[in-house]
């Protein structure tokens, strides 16, 4: 009985943790999102440090030039930006009068289909065929404004999750190993406590900077195949799409279908060709499967020491909670659920269950 009651309550432990990280998503992801920038960028200050003597202006430096650097790089491409930008209703109405010219020819499959579905319904109505009713369209009852207050408030929102990070970055690589000290002191009363509590933060931080060194690889192959695979089809613009494609493909899936998605509409504007539309389209689906499902996720589970099923179980996971933020997050978060659980007795079999 004092078994299935800790089953119990180890149940309902996990249900409130999931419910706890679902409505917490605003407070945890610009943290974990700041936790793996500051990560990235410690080394910078470590070494800035040595020369500036003061932590603050070695972090204030490097922050401070990261900005700059993601600054300058938007408006370098910005010609080239605004030049797609500007060809997006023509690119809109291209495809859409290509579609329809395809939907109206009389040997489509569409249109057969569409027209036997009619006589099929008309002769079940009357017992007899009738040309389809024309379609009505539905009035829109969005008004302008209220879109212009809603895309208003997506901006705010954004912007303030923006800031928040920076400032939780800048906080990070400030305070250096102040929390490290903190936690020692917390879960660390004896020396031997003390040496497996500092053990596993040094486990954390090399797991995730091995993570972010993968995720760095595989971002720049992806770039440097996209533009040569672009230059090599003659698509506009190919050194734009490279860098597109290496920042999209931070994220897992949602990136590369982005760019899979306007590499099409882009290749077929400029080729008038849905066949060689679909070929551009297919050399990025190509090359974020090659690079992205496979090299990067085979080389994060290496990394991290964690099978290959436990880490796309975990993003499916993370993505289900946090969305597009959790498959970003999710390897570095299950890489310190494991560091934290092989240190914790009653935990191993979780880590084992997440171990190679």
């Amino acid at each position: 009985m004092n078994e299935l009651g800790n089953g119990a309550l180890v149940v309902l432990a996990v249900i409130a943790g999931i419910g706890l990280l679902y409505l917490g998503a605003p407070f945890f992801i610009p943290f974990f999102l700041a936790m793996m920038i500051a990560y990235a960028l410690s080394p910078l200050v470590d070494v800035l440090e040595k020369f500036l003597r003061w932590r603050v202006l070695a972090a204030t430096v490097v922050v401070g030039a990261s900005l700059a650097l993601l600054g300058a790089g938007m408006y370098a491409w910005s010609d080239d930006l605004a030049a797609l930008w500007q060809r997006v209703p023509e690119a809109t109405r291209t495809v859409a009068d290509s579609l329809k010219k395809k939907m109206q020819t009389p040997s489509s499959p569409v249109a057969e289909m569409k027209k036997a579905a009619a006589e099929i319904e008309a002769v079940a109505q009357t017992g007899k065929a009738k040309p389809a009713p024309t379609p009505v369209a539905a009035s829109s009852t969005t008004s302008f404004w209220g879109m212009v207050l809603e895309a208003g408030k997506m901006a705010v929102v954004a912007g303030s999750q923006v800031l928040v990070v920076i400032f939780l970055v800048f906080f990070m690589l400030a305070s250096g190993d102040l929390f490290k000290r903190k936690l020692v002191k917390m879960f660390g009363d004896t020396l031997s406590e003390k040496k497996i509590t500092v053990a596993m933060i040094d486990e954390i931080d090399m797991q995730i900077r091995r993570y972010l060194v993968v995720l760095v690889v595989s971002n720049v192959m992806v770039g440097v195949l996209t533009w040569v695979g672009f230059r090599y089809l003659g698509v506009n613009y190919p050194e734009l799409w490279g860098v597109v494609s290496a920042i999209l493909h931070t994220a897992p899936y949602f990136g590369p279908a982005i760019i899979a998605v306007g590499s099409l509409v882009a290749a077929f504007v400029q080729f008038n060709d849905w066949g060689q539309a679909f070929l551009v389209s297919g050399v990025t689906i190509l090359i974020a499967t090659l690079v992205g499902s496979v090299f990067a996720t085979w080389m994060s589970a290496r990394q991290t020491q964690m099978n290959t099923t436990a880490t796309f179980i975990g993003l499916l996971f993370f993505g289900w909670i946090w969305g597009l933020w959790g498959i970003l997050l999710g390897i570095p978060l299950l890489a310190i659920v494991k560091t934290v659980c092989e240190r914790k007795e009653e935990w191993k079999p979780v880590a084992e269950l997440l171990s190679r």
